[in-house]
This record gives C-alpha cells, sequence and structure tokens, in this order.
C-alpha cells in the first residue's frame, strides 16, 4: 500500500462555507474514501488558515513518516497571498504585504517540496482554484470599510489577479523543481458551472466544486 500525504490548507482539507448559518464546515468526502480503494492509506495533514510556511513546519516534524513509497500533495498560496483586510479598511493609504510575500513565498514552497524528494517521495504540486472577485469583496468588506479596500486595491478585480499571480508562482515552483503539477485551476476556469463551484465567501469550493476536486486528485493518482 503506497502512503498519500497531504499538506495544505481549507481546500484539501474539505472546508466549504454555508452562507446561512454563516459557519464553516467539512464536505462530505473530506477524508477521500476513494483513495482507499486505490491502495493508498492517507495521511491528511491540511488545515484551515495554512501558510506555506505552516506547512513546511509541519513537514519537518513529520518527516519520519514520509520515504520512497509515499507521495506528497502540496497545495498552498491561498492564504499566502492574502492580506490583513482589516488594517487596509483602518488605513486605505497604507503600504501593505501579504502574508507571505514572493520571495519568502517561493523560497519556502521550494525548501517543503525539495524536502520531501529528499526523501525519495513523490511529490504532486497543485495550481490555486479560483476565486469569486466580487463575493470575494462582499466578505471581506462585511463589517469593514467597502470603499477603503476598494481604493487601496484599485478595482476588484485585482483580488482575481493578485490571487491568479500566486498560482503562476506556484507553477513557477512545480516547473522549476521538476515535480509534477495537478493543475485544478484549470478544471474550474474551464467548467460551464464554475459560479456553483464556490461558495458566498468567493474563495472556498461548494460541495460541487470539492466532489470536482476529488475526482481530479482520484484520476490523477490513478494515472501514476
Amino acid at each position: 500500500m503506497k502512503k498519500l500525504k497531504i499538506y495544505g490548507d481549507s481546500i484539501l482539507k474539505g472546508v466549504t462555507y454555508d452562507a446561512n448559518s454563516g459557519r464553516y464546515g467539512l464536505c462530505d468526502d473530506h477524508r477521500f474514501e476513494a483513495l482507499n480503494k486505490l491502495g493508498y492509506e492517507l495521511d491528511n495533514k491540511s488545515k484551515m488558515g495554512a501558510t506555506v510556511q505552516k506547512g513546511y513546519s509541519l513537514m519537518m516534524r513529520t518527516m519520519d513518516s514520509i520515504d520512497e513509497n509515499t507521495v506528497v500533495l502540496l497545495e498552498f498560496g491561498g492564504n499566502d497571498s492574502d492580506y490583513n483586510w482589516q488594517a487596509i479598511s483602518d488605513n486605505p493609504t497604507g503600504s501593505f504585504l501579504a502574508n507571505t510575500p514572493e520571495p519568502l513565498f517561493l523560497e519556502t514552497y521550494r525548501k517543503t517540496a525539495q524536502a520531501a524528494l529528499s526523501k525519495g517521495a513523490t511529490v504532486i504540486i497543485t495550481s490555486l482554484i479560483p476565486i469569486d472577485p466580487n463575493r470575494y469583496m462582499d466578505f471581506i468588506s462585511k463589517d469593514r470599510n467597502y470603499h477603503a479596500i476598494l481604493s487601496w486595491l484599485g478595482d476588484v478585480g485585482m483580488l482575481y489577479r493578485w490571487q491568479e499571480y500566486y498560482s503562476q508562482l506556484v507553477e513557477s515552483v512545480a516547473s522549476s523543481l521538476k515535480v509534477q503539477l495537478l493543475d485544478l485551476r484549470r478544471l474550474f476556469l474551464t467548467d460551464h458551472h464554475y459560479s456553483e463551484m464556490l461558495c458566498e465567501d468567493g474563495i472556498h469550493p461548494t460541495q460541487a466544486g470539492h466532489t470536482r476536486i476529488h475526482t481530479a486528485v482520484t484520476d490523477y493518482l490513478t494515472s501514476l
């Protein structure tokens, strides 16, 4: 039996958002049961809110469980590209950095992947699923100053472009290390029901979105 270790954030954790209750929960198949039938022993270490720095620290603490019989699936960048929206709302003329600025993001992501490679593991990196900028803008500006945040952004579309930029950084890491890329972003962008796959917060997948992700992961691992 091969081992599959997932290091990521809320997307591969299976988190979804219920706008009616304003609460987060887990999708139906957050345990990736289908992978057990493929002969994978799953250890999902994804955590809501995780950045690549947290992922690297977690991997360093669990290195003993990674070997040449392990597939390591990495999914980071969404939280890294995000900002302290309250601070921006309070001071829209200020200068702010993303949670993980570009140089540190690239360096840490490479270190994370290289650590797994050094143990002989097969490493797969996923691109970022796209966001809905209008929904996300409404979400981050709730109980904050919408126009102040918009003033700092320039336009709502900047939310999408900036997150897309980090997805491109992720792809550059995979390319530079010559590891496999599972392009989840393309699957969402080319789906005719794209809007139905994202929750009202604009960033988390609905049940339909998670089903699409789980099918893609299962199909990809089947092809290895």
